[in-house]
């Protein structure tokens, strides 16, 4: 990895993460247009950033931990505001709050036990991101009035909610198996 770490891909990053407390305001102002286009603009940004650091050949640990941080951000907050607002469910919220702090939680206790951490995103766990994103503008653009979300609200919450839990006793189940061989391969080794 290149240690530049001013570089376009970590600008769009920190672009980004700046983007998420005015999506957040527009969310709390009920100006749902301008708060779906923002929160649009950030997600497809999460995208070009991976590709241009790749292309540029400019990946940076900053860079990866800045895009993690951006992503996070943006779809917590948004959820959180949008629950807020009654427009998702608290229990879709929960699943997908409790999935990521199963995660968080599930790689802090990894790399106290490993000493080391190296997370790979899971297809599954890509597809949750992607459905999480989805449901997040797709509701957004219901209430700009951009779209007629109506019937499809709640087959929509039912498919997030399925992949949320799906991808949370998947990265359980991965993270488990790999702390049960760290456990056995620290036993093996010669004291």
């Amino acid at each position: 990895m290149s240690e530049r770490v001013f570089n376009l891909p970590n600008a769009i990053s920190l672009l980004r993460l700046a983007a998420v407390p005015i999506v957040a305001w527009l969310i709390l102002q009920q100006r749902w247009e301008a708060a779906c286009w923002l929160f649009l603009a950030a997600a497809v940004s999460d995208g070009i950033d991976g590709v241009l650091a790749r292309w540029l050949d400019q990946m940076t640990q900053l860079g990866a931990a800045l895009d993690t941080v951006a992503d996070k951000a943006l779809g917590v907050v948004t959820l959180v505001m949008l629950t807020q607002a009654g427009a998702i469910p608290l229990w879709v919220a929960l699943a997908i709050l409790l999935r990521d702090s199963i995660i968080v939680l599930g790689a802090l206790s990894y790399r106290g036990l490993a000493g080391h951490l190296d997370i790979h995103p899971t297809w599954l766990g890509k597809t949750h991101m992607f459905a999480e994103f989805s449901l997040l503008a797709l509701v957004l653009g219901g209430l700009a009035g951009l779209l007629a979300m109506d019937d499809w609200l709640l087959p929509l919450f039912a498919v997030v909610f399925v992949i949320a839990a799906a991808s949370g006793v998947q990265y359980v189940w991965i993270w488990s198996a790999k702390a049960r061989r760290e456990r056995g391969a620290a036993r093996l080794k010669p004291r």
